[in-house]
């Protein structure tokens, strides 16, 4: 602890609030709705550029980067006054929006057996690197 003026230790802001771990079922419900009409407001205020695939919400990673956009936009429209932060968020969209388009024609079929097979085996040799960066090699 610092015997600086003025200084304060800070406490653990908590995590951030597209992290939805641990929120009680009744606020999770509440945030889902909440975001699953953002998504829908996005893709009409930004067609053609925003296409995403109805089963947006069964995508891990599509639906944390949509829930980090949101809270993003949240902050960039109502309290930054920096005209950065938007352009930042507009650019920032743009680009994501490629890489979202790709999922637009998913389709939700089970792997099939080889690819489960490459995908433990790709697990197993990351599992090998992770080990020997713990042991510093």
């Amino acid at each position: 602890m610092s015997t600086e003026p003025g200084y304060e230790e800070q406490q653990d802001p908590g995590p951030p609030p597209w992290d939805w771990t641990g929120l009680p079922p009744d606020q999770l419900a509440e945030n889902w709705a909440e975001l699953a009409a953002w998504a829908g407001w996005l893709q009409e205020a930004y067609a053609p550029w925003v296409v995403l695939p109805d089963c947006w919400p069964a995508h891990e990673g599509l639906r944390t980067e949509l829930r980090i956009f949101w809270y993003w936009h949240l902050f960039a429209v109502s309290a930054s006054w920096e005209p950065s932060e938007a352009l930042g968020w507009h650019n920032d969209l743009r680009s994501a929006a490629v890489a979202w388009r790709e999922l637009a024609a998913c389709r939700h079929e089970p792997p099939v057996r080889h690819q489960e097979q490459v995908q433990a085996e790709r697990l197993a040799r990351t599992r090998g690197y992770v080990m020997a960066a713990l042991e510093g090699r």
